[in-house]
């Protein structure tokens, strides 16, 4: 009997040691949806100099024509940095598609709704050879060169170019100055990537639930994948066309691939709760409305909707949890950028 304590008290001990390495062989493993590093192409290397310049460009009504509107004019940052109209407006008025979010286009393989430009300095419209909104006629309106010349008079802008590359502006570098600034709006800060670095009080339980939904039920992460939450390709989700266009054929306007009919680039969500309108021409305004589509199932009727999009029989309460999810994404430093208090 003098050994019976010690036997039980190192059969607990040998019970507790054998549970806890099963305990966190069992822990989620949230390591697929922490955002990785921003991918930069070698021949525009990240700077502060770069960046600080960008977003002076970013914030700038001079790079359009009649010095009327900036990038930051479409590209909201308290609307997540998106559009605060359902479609945008330039020189030449409403235009077809709402301006879709920055924040975390730098991890996008693809830039416009339809996917036409292969990169963020392409995205410009600085770069001969591509338009975009600093020269779209209807969009910023901008003469290129004009731009040029103009930002190499204003000294401090002179000043700011040479610092970040070493030369006076030219098209390519401010492509490259916008494009580095924006690989900057990395939504890092968001209770979901707290979450998926270990603070597990960062999500709420309506949040933590809506993020399983997410994966599950609801099947949000069949496009919107980890870790960057779009699968950086096309679909048809049967979104009802609104606004000034009859018709936007999207990605098929690229690729001339009937398939591609009415497909859009999947955006990434992150600060999505923060914007105004949603979809590619703005249809929606609400996150309730953009939910409620997808569990009708989108448009049974557009011959050409995917089949990944069917109905999803979410409750009242599901919908609920899923929006807290949602609002889980949402980077509040990004939200509050700011044009530069001094500008050249």
């Amino acid at each position: 009997m003098k050994y019976a304590a010690p036997t039980l008290f190192m059969c607990i001990l040998t019970l507790v040691a054998g549970m806890l390495p099963f305990s966190k062989a069992n822990a989620e493993d949230l390591a697929d949806w922490k955002l990785p590093p921003v991918p930069v192409p070698a021949d525009n290397p990240q700077s502060k100099a770069k960046s600080t310049l960008g977003h002076q460009l970013a914030f700038d009504i001079r790079l359009s024509k009649n010095n009327s509107i900036s990038c930051a004019g479409c590209h909201l940052p308290f609307a997540g940095g998106g559009g605060h109209t359902p479609r945008s407006f330039g020189q030449g008025g409403e235009l077809g598609r709402w301006a879709p979010s920055w924040v975390n286009a730098a991890y996008y393989t693809s830039l416009f709704w339809d996917g036409r430009a292969a990169s963020l300095e392409e995205q410009t419209g600085a770069l001969p050879g591509h338009m975009g909104p600093i020269s779209a006629p209807g969009e910023m309106g901008g003469d290129v060169t004009a731009i040029v010349k103009k930002l190499n008079a204003i000294p401090a802008y002179k000043k700011g170019f040479h610092k970040a590359f070493g030369e006076d502006a030219t098209r390519q570098n401010i492509a490259k100055a916008i494009a580095a600034y924006e690989r900057t709006l990395i939504a890092r800060h968001s209770p979901f990537q707290r979450y998926v670095d270990g603070d597990k009080k960062a999500l709420s339980p309506a949040a933590k639930r809506g993020f399983n939904l997410f994966r599950d039920k609801a099947q949000c992460a069949a496009c919107h994948t980890p870790p960057l939450l779009t699968d950086n390709a096309f679909h048809n989700i049967g979104v009802p066309q609104v606004g000034p266009l009859k018709e936007d054929t999207g990605r098929y306007a690229v690729t001339h691939d009937e398939d591609d009919k009415g497909a859009f680039k999947t955006p990434t969500l992150y600060n999505s709760a923060s914007f105004l309108f949603s979809m590619h021409d703005g249809a929606f305004s609400t996150m309730e409305q953009v939910i409620d589509h997808y569990n009708k199932g989108g448009d049974p009727k557009n011959a050409h909707q995917d089949d990944l999009i069917e109905p999803l029989h979410l409750t009242k309460k599901e919908k609920s949890d899923l929006i807290a999810f949602m609002k889980s994404l949402t980077d509040p430093k990004l939200n509050r950028i700011h044009r530069p208090r001094h500008m050249p």
